[in-house]
């Protein structure tokens, strides 16, 4: 599975939707303080990466997060 895959898949998991792409935007609703923080593990341990919870909060699309990968 490729980085952009996995990211989808994440991200999809997280903010509990079926259909995620780099177009869908995050927003108070969907990426909470827990979203970000359970982002931020399981990025952590899949991409092998340490994220700050300020640039992962700040954020408007998974595009966005895409590019802190």
């Amino acid at each position: 599975m490729n980085r952009e895959a996995k990211l989808l898949e994440i991200v999809a998991e997280v903010i509990e939707v079926d259909n995620v792409t780099l177009e869908t935007k995050l927003n108070e609703d969907n990426w909470d303080s827990l979203a970000i923080v359970t982002f931020i593990s399981e990025a952590d341990t899949s991409f092998d990466l340490i994220l700050s919870p300020e640039s992962v909060g700040e954020v408007k699309s998974v595009a966005e997060l895409a590019a802190l990968i």
